[in-house]
């Protein structure tokens, strides 16, 4: 009896021995903190399902299904940028907004690019224009949802028409708070962002160029490892970005729609959008939201502008730009069809009506939609929005409308499928 006794004790010996040696981990004040932190954003993602659920135009199963997958989106996007993508000290192109983080009327002719600067450094942009109809770059004193609106500007800004671009459509910007040789842009004590806009029309035009961003004044050394503190402020960072944009667009909606304007209903461009406040300083921009039947559509009539560029786009409730790879829901100036009165009419329902100027709502019976006006000599007025039946389109239609047939729409489709399969061959 001893013996097994013995036996069950350095049994017991040595199962002690093996997990202090394999599993026992103590906790420094340090690893503890950020424990801590990593609890915190448990919780927060916890509560952000809150910002859905009462989200005053989530009336049914599919638009909170929607809600929950932009969250997620949201969520995985900032993760990734705050974790590799916001350092001022070492700067990487985002791709932002891209094809899964669709932010306030994403534009479907954009490939966003943006980067994290600070006002005391020194940055280089290389960048090409060729494939793209304008490049506007703007530095922002912050980012929605990150930084308090009041405190967000746009602190420099320049357009292609006004950078040195060689035979190759290649230029180089400089970025500092001096002015340097060559073009410049200004920055300031409070700069936080880079966003550059290329607009491009015609997506068949997927080569991009030459695209690079160097901090100067870092050039050549090594990035720091993270620190706890560094860690514990990218995951604090992540839920708190995440939290406020969807609260804030929530709050645009409410603002832009429910009061400020009627269901089927669009308004004049305007240069500023006050609730949006990182809107481009190149353009003017229309609002409007469609509440739509299956049978009716809704006829958008603006008049053909002088303009650089020029697009309509459809988002769902969210504000999220739609599948614009697989649904016609957006259009530009190379896309649209004009009439020979010199007016745009555009098609915005569920069902095809079978003409080009097709805005397809993706099964979507509410949402809204964003009509831009890129370096216009004027911005045009006059928009008008009427609500009809689809049978009865021909009779608000001109005679020499075009038209598509299904065959044709699909090989449409198909062209944007491949289009933007292109376009982010190397990522989101």
């Amino acid at each position: 009896m001893k013996i097994l006794l013995y036996v069950l004790a350095a049994l017991v010996v040595v199962v002690l021995a093996l997990y202090f040696v394999f599993f026992f981990n103590p906790q420094s004040a340090e690893q503890e903190e950020v424990n801590a932190a990593w609890s915190r954003f448990a919780e927060e993602v916890a509560e952000m399902g809150r910002a859905i659920e009462s989200a005053p135009f989530n009336r049914d199963e599919q638009t909170a299904a929607a809600g929950y997958r932009h969250l997620a989106r949201f969520l995985s996007t900032f993760l990734a940028d705050f974790t590799d993508l916001r350092n001022p000290d070492y700067p990487q192109f985002a791709r932002f907004p891209n094809s899964v983080a669709r932010i306030g009327w994403d534009n479907p002719d954009n490939p966003y690019l943006a980067f994290p600067v600070r006002g005391d450094h020194v940055y280089r942009l290389r960048g090409n224009t060729t494939s793209f109809d304008l490049v506007t770059i703007n530095v922002y004193s912050g980012m929605l949802g990150h930084t308090p609106i009041r405190s967000i500007r746009t602190v420099s800004s320049i357009a292609s028409d006004d950078l040195d671009v060689d035979g190759n459509g290649d230029f180089v910007l400089t970025l500092s708070a001096e002015p340097a040789e060559g073009d410049w842009l200004k920055l300031e004590p409070d700069v936080y962002m880079v966003v550059v806009r290329r607009l491009v029309s015609d997506w068949e035009k997927t080569d991009e160029g030459l695209w690079e961003v160097v901090n100067l004044t870092t050039l050549g050394t090594g990035a720091p490892r993270p620190t706890p503190e560094s860690v514990a402020r990218t995951l604090d960072d992540a839920a708190t970005q995440t939290r406020s944009l969807r609260q804030l667009l929530t709050l645009v909606h409410r603002i832009t729609f429910q009061l400020a304007l009627r269901p089927n209903t669009v308004s004049e461009p305007a240069e500023a959008d006050p609730n949006l406040p990182m809107a481009d300083a190149f353009q003017a921009a229309s609002r409007g939201y469609f509440r739509l039947e299956e049978d009716e559509a809704l006829l958008v009539d603006v008049p053909v502008a002088d303009c650089r560029y020029t697009n309509i786009q459809l988002a769902n409730p969210w504000m999220e730009s739609l599948d614009y790879a697989s649904h016609q829901s957006s259009l530009n100036h190379r896309t649209a069809h004009a009439d020979a009165d010199g007016r745009v009419r555009y098609v915005i329902s569920r069902r095809d009506p079978g003409v080009q100027n097709w805005l397809d709502t993706a099964g979507w019976a509410e949402g809204s939609l964003c009509a831009r006006w890129t370096y216009c000599s004027e911005y045009p007025t006059g928009l008008s929005a009427q609500v009809i039946k689809l049978d009865e389109l021909d009779q608000h239609l001109p005679a020499e409308t075009t038209r598509v047939a299904p065959a044709e729409r699909a090989r449409i489709i198909a062209a944007r499928q491949a289009a933007i399969s292109r376009r982010y061959a190397g990522g989101s």
